[in-house]
């Protein structure tokens, strides 16, 4: 028979014997969030003090993204005296982490993990906290911890392997992932990250493998659904890349990244139509994206003649409408040189400004150095465009194909 006193000691947030984990904290911390909130507010019916009750309510609120409820929650937990509990210290914490104040967190995270008991919530909260702000060295050792107190949780194993990544330790990366997914099968985000890394190693094959593995576990996880799509076109299957994307469409039919993924991969397949009728839809609804207005421009290019005014509309909508790409400012610098390819050297000029603002989105990208070099030489720069060439050529991971096409036109220059 086990003795009390003994288990007693070790139950969560300091309970014990005479002070008994309420059910509602042990449904949260099991998972069943309806049954932890049917048991929080029947404790609040029999109690409207019970602080413990309107800390379990406000860790709910924070899963449901509702952070002034929850911040409402804490007020209440901290006028019935209880501010200090490192249970409430915790919660204070993770209210701190979702709106991204950092320097709060951390300390409530790091205070609590220096406590003669610390809870093993203190040490995964500051490692979360360190690695959303990019720092997995600083997460390692708490995330560590984490994983070592409570090996048995997947969310840890999860985190851990995302900062083991990130400092190259892939081979255990790879087992922690392992392990998360062992643990919690339905956990989406394991097969994304493990799939991204395979990916990474060229593993092409293994990574799609792993993400139908994910997707028959979670068959509506629309993060699953896209990385399957892109992986199945990354291997040349591009009816298996429709074929996910449609699913996807099916899961969130209204979806504006799916839409436009979906109207992406039509030109792929050469359905321009369809492609266009998804964008369409887009546009009606007043949600046209840069991605939308991009199938457009390559529909248009694409006509048997091309329409390049609307085209060139097209892409310029795109520039505008996704700030962040450097695709649709180089496709249109391309486009524009198209049309003056056997005009005078000005007519290039007006294909510089495109250019130059791809290469200022991507400046690692050899496309937009490559097409604005030629800008250069058709204009009579012939100087800044070899400067520009040599620049790029010193590039230690230029791939052999862009290297060869600016040897070639740094040799043309003579």
């Amino acid at each position: 028979m086990h003795c009390p006193a003994r288990w007693g000691a070790h139950l969560p947030w300091g309970a014990s014997v005479l002070n008994p984990v309420p059910r509602h904290e042990t449904l949260f911390k099991a998972g069943d969030l309806e049954g932890a909130r049917r048991e929080a507010l029947l404790a609040q019916e029999r109690d409207a003090s019970d602080w413990r009750a309107a800390l379990t309510l406000a860790r709910l609120a924070l899963v449901d993204g509702e952070d002034a409820l929850a911040e409402s929650l804490l007020l209440g937990v901290t006028r019935a005296g209880a501010a200090s509990r490192p249970e409430a210290r915790l919660v204070s914490a993770a209210l701190h982490t979702r709106r991204g104040e950092w320097p709060q967190a951390l300390a409530l995270y790091r205070a609590l993990t220096e406590e003669p008991d610390p809870p093993t919530e203190a040490f995964f909260g500051l490692g979360y906290a360190w690695m959303e702000q990019g720092n997995a060295t600083a997460a390692y050792p708490a995330l560590s911890q984490a994983v070592t107190r409570e090996p048995r949780v997947a969310l840890h194993h999860f985190q851990f392997a995302r900062a083991l990544f990130l400092l190259d330790r892939m081979e255990e990366a790879f087992a922690h992932l392992e392990k998360s997914l062992h643990l919690d099968p339905w956990h989406a985000p394991s097969y994304l990250v493990f799939a991204r890394a395979l990916e990474a190693g060229g593993e092409l094959e293994a990574a799609e493998d792993l993400l139908r593995q994910g997707q028959k576990a979670v068959p509506d996880d629309v993060g699953l659904l896209k990385a399957l799509s892109d992986v199945r076109l990354a291997r040349g299957n591009v009816r298996g890349a429709v074929s996910a994307a449609e699913a996807r469409v099916r899961v969130e039919p209204e979806g504006v990244a799916a839409l436009g993924h979906l109207a992406r991969l039509r030109v792929t397949e050469r359905r321009f139509l369809e492609a266009l009728e998804l964008c369409h839809q887009l546009e009606a609804r007043g949600l046209s994206t840069g991605l939308s207005r991009s199938v457009e421009a390559l529909v248009f290019e694409s006509l048997e003649p091309p329409d390049v005014e609307r085209a060139l509309a097209a892409w310029r909508d795109a520039v505008r409408l996704s700030p962040d790409d450097w695709m649709p400012a180089w496709r249109l610098g391309l486009l524009l040189l198209r049309q003056v390819e056997d005009g005078p050297p000005e007519a290039a000029a007006p294909a510089r400004e495109p250019l130059a603002e791809a290469h200022r989105r991507a400046p690692h990208r050899p496309e937009p150095v490559l097409s604005l070099a030629r800008v250069e030489a058709r204009l009579g720069e012939r100087d800044a465009a070899k400067a520009r060439l040599r620049g790029l050529l010193r590039g230690p991971s230029l791939e052999p194909e862009w290297r060869e096409r600016a040897a070639a036109l740094l040799s043309e220059l003579g």
